[in-house]
């Protein structure tokens, strides 16, 4: 545990949940290979949907509606009704097997491994402090089995924009009623969580499980982790 500001004690907390409670990368390619193959099966629209036509229709995607950016749900649901309407579906048939589709990957991209040292972990903040939730994702908190730690969760889209954008630390200030100095955000990223959480006036909890060089920030965190277990001696 690393230092770079003054600690305070604070009254809440909130989590970053990708590369943050677990390890995001095997869930979303376990999910995106579902996807692609349950579209190349069941389709004939999208028999020969691969990855690099996938991602070359999501970049068209997000080059057109560049208001997709801020609501990976909604970029996924109208990347894929697009694959079914370029390939010859009817466009309101196509909009239906989307929500399909997309249900089927979102309850394989929630297939995620918590380690029961984190459950536990989170269990016990909970019993002394209001946990929140801020993320980019997508992630069903509760077919993964965490919804119950946290009394609010703030998912980018439906109006408010990604990490670092304001919107979602500004969500949770006005729902706790706290003034932002008093709420610690913890995440992995340096751009999205901790220079997002101090331009808004959080404090900073930088999990740099990767050994990053702190030179990647563009702002200081109040501390640096390097397990999420760490948190444990400094808030409990």
């Amino acid at each position: 545990m690393q230092f770079y500001r003054r600690w305070q004690p604070v009254a809440a907390i909130t989590f970053d949940l990708d590369d943050t409670l677990y390890d995001n990368g095997p869930a979303i390619a376990r999910a995106e290979q579902w996807m692609l193959g349950h579209l190349r099966s069941e389709y004939l629209a999208t028999a020969m949907l691969d990855k690099p036509r996938w991602l070359a229709l999501k970049r068209q995607l997000l080059l057109s509606r560049p208001e997709l950016r801020d609501d990976v749900s909604l970029a996924r649901l109208h990347g894929i009704r697009e694959a079914l309407v370029q390939g010859g579906m009817p466009p309101s048939q196509a909009a239906q097997e989307a929500e399909t589709v997309f249900a089927g990957f979102l309850a394989e991209r929630s297939k995620i491994a918590v380690s029961d040292e984190t459950h536990a972990l989170l269990a016990r903040l909970a019993g002394r402090y209001p946990l929140a939730v801020i993320t980019n994702g997508n992630l069903d908190l509760v077919q993964a089995g965490l919804a119950d730690y946290f009394t609010l969760v703030c998912k980018a889209g439906a109006g408010a924009r990604m990490k670092p954008a304001p919107d979602m630390f500004m969500q949770v200030q006005a729902a706790l009623g706290l003034a932002p100095g008093r709420i610690l955000h913890v995440g992995d990223h340096p751009e999205t969580d901790v220079l997002g959480a101090r331009l808004h006036g959080f404090r900073a909890a930088w999990l740099n499980e990767r050994g990053q060089s702190w030179q990647s920030l563009s702002l200081l965190p109040d501390v640096e982790l390097g397990a999420l277990h760490e948190l444990a001696g400094l808030l409990l």
